[in-house]
């Protein structure tokens, strides 16, 4: 199946969704105008369309529109977060003690780093006792998965990854993009019968008067039902918009699901326990109406659902099935001992109190997480790596004998673990199952402290930092200016990352830029700010610095993207920013200077550029570099995909592929936001 190609067609049909929004738009004023046309001859007894159509066109059409556009604004300031938050959605603190969240929370990291993508928030819908869950967001940093707590009920350990795969593709395959900027359109043909079920929503829970006299009970009542009975031919149109985007992406994330997993019984199973609760397996927030192609089952009425019918999902997934549904009954890992009372947030690990020297992050309160162990910050050293033209590398662990130059970096051999080729069209179950043991490897003390803000900042802003002794003091102090937080407690944290294994690094900083995208606003922008200046002020730049930086910049700046952002130039535009990068990762080859001209050539060839003699290592700066990868992040899909398979042609030119080329691949993929799964040691 190709996927990317399915994609392509899915963006084709913007026409047709628009033609649906203006016949919806018809619809509704057609239906106030004879409502219009009632009330005028109640009122005066006579007939009027013409006058009813006047008051009624302009009217409709102002509320239509105006809903529309304030409910896309509200998504585009927000992304996927504000979506989950509509719904009733409470965000899981990833250090939580509730069994059935934390193994939530742990299957989300697995398949992020499994398919080079950045974690994205997760939101619990407490009121919710169905089976469902949804993706939203403009961009994989902004992205938010939801699931409802009847999903962490009913769904073992199988099922749930089975559907949480199933959310990771419609978020890498851009469906999730699309689908929230159809939220807007849905909201507001829809907005009658949103308005009725809010308020009967709220009747139900109000607390009953004891006053029988009250009619005004009554009287909210048969208004919402009025405005629910009215509005529904809006939400007929809204239902078909919904289902022309949504049908067949449901098929390809069912498959894309089945891709990362290896096991299509999870996601099967999952969809059989959703057919088993029958009616009972409905999105009870008023919201759904306008979201209800976000979920991974129809959410609403099955009558123009917004989703295939299950049973042609189970029989392509599961074709041996026999029919029969799956009663659900409660799993061991959502026991009730763990589990906490409806719209009661869970018991997470309380924090002990920060580190000495620790700060709070300004205007930020502190999140909950596990008490630190002072251990944790003992010294040490760092993971090996190149250096650009003129930078030291850094130490390997244990290595007192300095920094080695970039002459050494480059020629000596490489004596680090052979990694397999990348692969472009998602994980597989061999990336799913190498994540989760990457992450078994990370200390829970380690992960528990990444997983809180205040220690995920402290530790990527001291990772920055030079590990030159004479230029680190000034650079801690210049980040503490900036960050708020001390610089002995930057120093210390710093090791928490660059103590790890090697190969463990990658997936920690993946642990710690999900806690950096909670922290507020304008910290994000001082956060951006200290890391830009931080390397500004140096004289050289080793290369894992640089690759940690740009990692930083990207996911920073597009946790921001509000869907307005275009990235459609075409790679022949971009050539020379290619050839320069391409010169960049060619002089980094493991096999020394001897193959740099080769591996040139090798990434020239892939993007049919002429052959051309390699640039000097000395032209490569860092800011002609970083300006490249920053033109080159606005290539289409297309081009960004013959961008990276040229890069990594220059890395697997002398047939082999080290730890250091691994992260390279991935962080120029990452630099054009295209993920590319972790590189399979071999």
């Amino acid at each position: 199946m190709d996927f990317q190609s399915q994609q392509e067609e899915a963006k084709q049909s913007t026409t047709r969704l628009i033609a649906l929004l203006v016949l919806g738009l018809i619809a509704i004023i057609a239906v106030v105008s004879a409502l219009m046309m009632g009330l005028f001859y109640y009122s005066s007894g006579t007939v009027q369309p013409l006058s009813a159509i006047g008051v009624a066109a302009p009217l409709t059409t102002i509320g239509v529109v105006g809903a529309s556009l304030v409910k896309s604004a509200q998504i585009r300031s927000g992304g996927g977060s504000y979506v989950a938050a509509s719904m009733g959605g409470r965000p899981v603190d990833f250090n939580t003690l509730d069994p059935a969240e934390k193994q939530l929370s742990n299957i989300v990291e697995e398949i992020a780093i499994a398919s080079g993508m950045p974690v994205p928030a997760v939101f619990v819908l407490d009121q919710e006792p169905s089976i469902n869950a949804f993706a939203a967001g403009w961009t994989a940093d902004n992205a938010a998965i939801g699931v409802t707590r009847g999903t962490l009920q009913h769904l073992n350990r199988r099922e749930l990854q089975g559907v949480i795969a199933h959310e990771f593709a419609h978020i890498r395959n851009g469906d999730t993009r699309i689908k929230t900027r159809i939220i807007g359109w849905v909201f507001g043909i829809a907005v009658i019968t949103v308005l009725g079920r809010i308020l009967l929503q709220h009747l139900w829970w109000a607390p009953r008067r004891r006053d029988d006299r009250d009619n005004s009970a009554m009287l909210l009542l048969a208004a919402g039902i009025g405005l629910v009975v009215i509005g529904s031919v809006g939400t007929l149109f809204a239902r078909m918009i919904q289902a022309a985007v949504s049908r067949q992406r449901e098929y390809l994330a069912d498959a894309s699901a089945v891709q990362y997993t290896r096991d299509p019984s999870g996601i099967g199973e999952a969809l059989m326990k959703i057919g088993g609760m029958t009616d009972q397996n409905r999105i009870r927030a008023a919201h759904a109406t306008e979201a209800s192609h976000l979920f991974f089952s129809s959410a609403m009425s099955n009558s123009l659902a917004s989703h295939p019918p299950l049973t042609d999902r189970i029989k392509r997934l599961l074709p041996s099935w026999d029919g029969e549904f799956a009663e659900p009954d409660l799993v061991e890992s959502s026991s009730r001992r763990g589990r906490p009372q409806a719209g009661q947030a869970p018991q997470a690990r309380q924090q002990g109190g920060f580190l000495p020297g620790q700060v709070a992050i300004p205007g930020m309160p502190g999140n909950h997480g596990l008490p630190i162990d002072p251990t944790i910050l003992a010294a040490g050293g760092a993971g090996a790596s190149s250096s650009l033209a003129g930078a030291p590398a850094r130490p390997a662990p244990g290595d007192t004998s300095g920094n080695r130059t970039v002459e050494e970096a480059i020629t000596q051999p490489a004596t680090e673990a052979r990694y397999g080729a990348p692969v472009f069209t998602g994980p597989t179950d061999a990336h799913i199952h190498h994540a989760r043991a990457l992450l078994a490897r990370i200390p829970e003390m380690t992960q528990g402290y990444l997983h809180t803000r205040q220690g995920a900042v402290a530790a990527v802003v001291g990772l920055l930092v030079t590990t030159d002794p004479s230029s680190r003091p000034g650079q801690l102090a210049q980040a503490s200016s900036l960050t708020g937080i001390e610089a002995e407690y930057l120093d210390a944290a710093s090791r928490v990352i660059s103590e790890l294994d090697r190969s463990l690094q990658l997936p920690a900083i993946d642990i710690a830029l999900h806690s950096i995208r909670e922290t507020p606003f304008e910290f994000k922008q001082a956060l951006a700010q200290a890391i830009e200046t931080i390397e500004s002020s140096r004289h050289d730049q080793d290369l894992f610095r640089w690759m940690l930086r740009r990692v930083m910049l990207r996911h920073l700046e597009d946790q921001y993207d509000d869907g307005s952002a275009r990235h459609a130039v075409p790679l022949d535009q971009l050539a020379a920013d290619a050839v320069t990068v391409y010169a960049m990762m060619s002089w980094f080859n493991s096999a020394g200077p001897s193959q740099t001209q080769g591996a040139f050539e090798a990434a020239l060839g892939v993007i049919g550029s002429p052959v051309a003699a390699v640039p000097a290592l000395e032209e490569l700066t860092v800011e002609r570099v970083d300006g490249a990868l920053e033109r080159l992040s606005h290539l289409d899909r297309v081009g960004r995909e013959a961008f990276v398979m040229g890069a990594t042609a220059a890395v697997l030119h002398d047939g082999t592929t080290t730890a250091d080329e691994a992260e390279l691949i991935r962080v120029v993929a990452d630099a054009v936001r295209l993920p590319v799964p972790p590189l399979l040691p071999v």
